[in-house]
């Protein structure tokens, strides 16, 4: 039987999004919020998280096979046996679904705002809304 693990997401690859096609065969758990313990910051087209903060995250579980998940560390620039190298960190983190990989920034924050919300999905919809209206 092939193995199977959960990752939670928390930007490009929630339903809805420009990098879901990733999850389109795989199972979604749930959604959950995290416990206030993360920054989230804007990078562009996609977010970065960070550990040790004072926000909760909005997240979504899905169960994932071997190669949905080798192709998400490729997405995310996880690099197994060099994490130094790695653009995100592959961790395990705790959802009411069981243990998850979560992908944590691996750069320093620099000047980058906060999404305070910790809501991707929410902060680029507002963010569209402003681009539309400065049209």
């Amino acid at each position: 039987m092939e193995k199977r693990f959960l990752v939670a997401v928390y930007g490009s690859l929630m339903q809805g999004l420009h990098n879901h096609t990733y999850l389109e065969d795989s199972k979604l758990k749930g959604t959950f919020v995290t416990e206030p313990i993360y920054t989230l910051i804007d990078l562009g087209s996609y977010p970065g998280l960070y550990e040790n903060g004072t926000t909760s995250i909005n997240m979504e579980v899905y169960e994932v096979d071997e190669h949905t998940l080798a192709d998400i560390d490729s997405l995310e620039g996880y690099i197994e046996d060099n994490e130094e190298l790695s653009m995100y960190i592959r961790k395990t983190i705790d959802t009411p679904f069981g243990k998850a990989f979560g992908y944590i920034y691996n750069d320093p924050i620099g000047t980058n705002e906060p999404i305070t919300s910790g809501d991707w999905k929410e902060h680029i919809t507002f963010k569209h809304s402003l681009a539309h209206n400065d049209c």
